[in-house]
């Protein structure tokens, strides 16, 4: 494959992942797991592709300087802003993470508290009122 045709694939591809970037940073603003799912699934498929193109040109020393000045222009502008939009999702999805683990903490806390001392049995077999932590259910997926 000539580097013209590798650099439209890899164009093409990056504009899909510009795409499905934008539909998840959206959608992170007001997350909902049956919204996200598909989404997350599509940009896991597309990455991969996007990997597999990436290496595959890295081995043609020549691809770079067998492009057109305007194909490497057009390159050039959609990786900085395919690479802004990763900045951003990488943010949204660290916030994300560090909120789910706040409330998750929060919910263990709160179990402890709840619990407070549950007399269960020791190493050795006797009874001991030691702090464990009491069955909890959720109603809903956080």
């Amino acid at each position: 494959m000539n580097a013209t045709i590798r650099a439209h694939n890899l164009i093409e591809l990056m504009e899909d992942l510009v795409v499905v970037l934008e539909k998840e940073n959206k959608l992170l603003e007001t997350p909902r797991a049956e919204d996200l799912s598909p989404v997350v699934e599509e940009k896991q498929a597309l990455f991969k592709h996007y990997t597999d193109h990436v290496e595959a040109i890295a081995q043609d020393p020549g691809f770079s300087a067998a492009l057109s000045d305007d194909l490497r222009s057009q390159l050039q502008a959609l990786a900085e802003k395919f690479e802004a939009l990763m900045t951003v999702n990488r943010r949204k999805l660290e916030i994300l993470t560090k909120s789910s683990q706040h409330v998750v903490n929060r919910i263990i806390e709160a179990a402890k508290q709840a619990a407070g001392d549950i007399p269960g049995y020791g190493r050795q077999g006797a009874i001991s009122n030691g702090r464990a932590a009491a069955p909890i259910a959720m109603n809903r997926e956080i």
